[in-house]
């Protein structure tokens, strides 16, 4: 059986899904005490990982010695690193201070931890930004250029995609970056698309947020949250697939401003699959027939990510919330995870020769990060933060982290 480890796995969502592709999950860790607690809650239920060693630990602290002891194997033994370093770093959501951000560079312990295995494969998952993200010299895509270069110079060649988990049959709209580290000549496929938005005949269509939702048991009293004051009345009138709009920000070629909607302030459409679900407790609003205008609950969160019903979360609700939404979708995961399964399995490792060069990102992401290009010099200036605001914000990430 081919054999990985997990390393930032939070509540668990890309490990169910490789799991269920045939992988052995031999080793799982995360910083934080709740994710944990959700992975040892569910271990212990018969649900997840085997015999494999659960550790709420900080990666800085681990070694790959440690882990390949504790889990009785050698270097070279791993098929998969597994993991995606904190997106929150270069999330559209987040100050996207990158590698200024502490947990920016978590990607550095993550490399090493690879090459201290020396596993043949490795799997990184991350937000869309991570595209475009600038690196320390300010240019849009030079974040990633860095990561792969690193790569790349470990022994790794890189293959870069952006999914749309609806695509893959996840009752959900979450678009994230799947980057696949191989050695040179076992370059992976990419699992094929199963659904489509517009559908043909004989093709399966997006999966619908009510279609998720209506296997659940019904809500208890205590799930269901209503608005109230001022964001109540507003609510009241927005139609489903429509928010409160936030006021727009003025631009050089946007004279009326770049506007959004305002966080916790949408009226999802039952209809269509959910817009992404965020790891914060302000989730998007639904309307049923039994209780009106109210949030969507962690356990309803959790089905549209395609947890199993039973999978257990520890913590309060604001800790189960950050779980659902850090999460990779498990069906998502297993689809990536089968693909990769056929071909360890249909082909030897390839030898490890020296890289040439470092394989072209295809060109819809290219085509990305020189559209962002050509918007930071239209905009870049009316989007600079002052010089005393970003200094503040620096430091309060420093303190918090």
């Amino acid at each position: 059986m081919t054999t990985f480890v997990s390393v930032f796995s939070g509540a668990g969502g890309l490990d169910i899904g490789l799991q269920r592709a045939g992988w052995d999950c031999l080793y799982a860790t995360d910083f934080d005490k709740h994710a944990a607690a959700t992975l040892k809650l569910n271990a212990a239920a018969g649900r997840f990982h085997g015999e494999g060693v659960i550790r709420q630990a900080d990666i800085r602290d681990l070694t790959g010695a440690r882990m390949l002891a504790e889990m009785g194997r050698r270097r070279g033994d791993i098929d998969l690193l597994a993991g995606g370093p904190p997106c929150q770093s270069w999330s559209s959501a987040g100050h996207q201070l990158g590698f200024n951000d502490p947990r920016g560079r978590l990607f550095e312990d993550y490399l090493r931890v690879a090459k201290q295995l020396d596993v043949r494969w490795l799997l990184f998952e991350n937000v869309r930004g991570l595209i475009t993200a600038r690196g320390s010299d300010g240019i849009p895509g030079s974040a990633l250029a860095a990561i792969r270069q690193a790569l790349f110079s470990a022994g790794w060649q890189t293959r870069v995609e952006l999914f749309n988990a609806a695509d893959y049959g996840v009752p959900q709209r979450r678009v994230r970056v799947i980057l696949i580290g191989y050695r040179l000549g076992d370059e992976p496929p990419i699992p094929a698309a199963s659904h489509r938005e517009n559908s043909e005949a004989g093709e399966a269509s997006w999966i619908s947020m009510a279609n998720a939702l209506e296997a659940l048991a019904p809500l208890e009293a205590d799930e269901v949250i209503r608005p109230s004051g001022k964001l109540a009345l507003e609510l009241a009138e927005i139609p489903a697939g429509s928010g409160v709009k936030s006021p727009g920000k003025r631009e050089t070629t946007r004279p009326g401003g770049h506007w959004g909607y305002k966080q916790g302030a949408f009226v999802a459409d039952l209809r269509r699959p959910a817009r992404t679900v965020t790891a914060n407790a302000q989730q998007d609003w639904i309307r049923d027939s039994i209780h009106g205008l109210r949030r969507l609950s962690p356990r309803e969160c959790a089905a549209l990510q395609t947890f199993p019903e039973d999978w257990a979360f520890a913590g309060g609700r604001v800790d189960q919330y950050r779980q659902i939404g850090n999460a990779v979708p498990p069906l998502l995961a297993e689809r990536i995870g089968e693909t990769l399964r056929d071909h360890v399995n249909a082909k030897a490792p390839a030898p490890k020769m020296t890289n040439v060069v470092i394989a072209p990102l295809p060109a819809k992401l290219q085509a990305a990060i020189d559209y962002t290009s050509r918007e930071q010099r239209r905009n870049g200036a009316s989007r600079l933060q002052a010089p005393a605001k970003r200094s503040a914000l620096k430091a309060k990430v420093a303190v918090v982290a």
